[in-house]
């Protein structure tokens, strides 16, 4: 028998059941439940529409063919950023490139000691768009696929496929350790039938994944 989570409705794995077999969990809400409470709850299905408001910084748009959901990028950490970044372009790249380009002359030995900090602009520059006009965009449409596309100002990295392969969705919480101490960021991922999942990265805000993966969870129960 399938027992459903009061709040959301959706299916609660009979391995977020205690051993004394009284209390459930769901992921998806952080919620504990009495496992009579689950099995006399109804299924998403049966509820009403859901009123629940996606917190700040997504923005879901739905019609008959499909849905949108946008998460914003934007940081202030662009502030910082983006004269970080000015000032580590005209010091290294000016001083390595930029006498070369003036005196007329290229020196081999420099250029490929300046590769590094040109790779280090590049990534300081996708920082720093990323935080001042990136989008991460969540959408289903009329061709039946799933697309998960990041970028901003029309250029983005798209990867897709096909929403009926989409079995469920999870927020994963990873942990980096840096200079002795940890940051902890959040993403929503998609697990397919066949092939590798997909993720959709929130950075350190656990509410707008938990929010992604109770509704793709939600559009893919009632899709059945």
């Amino acid at each position: 028998m399938t027992i459903h989570c009061p709040a959301c409705g959706l299916p609660i794995l009979p391995t977020e059941i205690t051993p004394a077999g009284d209390l459930a969990y769901c992921r998806l809400c952080e919620r504990t439940s009495t496992v009579d409470a689950c099995r006399a709850a109804k299924p998403l299905a049966q509820h009403p529409a859901s009123s629940e408001t996606p917190p700040k910084g997504l923005q879901l748009t739905e019609n008959l063919t499909g849905f949108q959901v946008v998460l914003s990028t934007a940081s202030w950490v662009a502030l910082i950023i983006w004269p970080f970044m000015l000032v580590w372009a005209g010091g290294s790249l000016g001083g390595i490139y930029g006498r070369q380009i003036k005196s007329g002359e290229f020196n081999w030995l420099m250029s490929l000691f300046g590769l590094p900090f040109l790779a280090g602009t590049v990534v300081l520059f996708g920082v720093a768009f990323m935080s001042t006009f990136g989008r991460v965009i969540v959408e289903s449409g009329q061709d039946g696929l799933l697309r998960i596309r990041k970028g901003g100002l029309g250029l983005y990295w798209t990867k897709s496929a096909a929403w009926m392969d989409v079995v469920s969705a999870e927020v994963v919480e990873e942990t980096r350790r840096r200079k002795g101490s940890y940051t902890t960021s959040y993403a929503c991922v998609l697990k397919l039938r066949q092939g590798d999942p997909l993720k959709v990265g929130t950075s350190t805000d656990r509410e707008q994944a938990a929010w992604l993966a109770r509704y793709l969870a939600g559009r893919i129960f009632l899709r059945r």
